[in-house]
């Protein structure tokens, strides 16, 4: 797999956990797969979901947020960051 560069960040302020999901791109959604509190502590479990994909890995990337994600044939794995509300919004 090919080694990603750091990049400037959009990472959301504030507290934040990680999601885990994997699917097929044309199902729509897909399956949380676990939620982390940081990104190092889903490294491993993301990199088995991305194993686990049946295709050869098509293409990977990370968003400007940090997010980062992997297609092999018609299935995904993504891990991208939430910001967690801590209390009521005003809208």
């Amino acid at each position: 797999m090919t080694h990603l560069e750091p990049r400037p960040t959009t990472a959301p302020a504030g507290p934040v956990v990680w999601i885990l999901t994997s699917g097929e791109l044309y199902q729509g959604g897909g399956t949380i797969l676990g939620v982390y509190a940081t990104k190092q502590a889903a490294r491993g479990p993301f990199m088995t979901a991305a194993a686990s994909i049946p295709f050869t890995i098509d293409k990977a990337w990370r968003d400007d947020d940090q997010g980062v994600h992997v297609e092999g044939g018609c299935d995904f794995v993504s891990l991208e960051p939430h910001q967690v509300i801590t209390a009521p919004q005003l809208t």
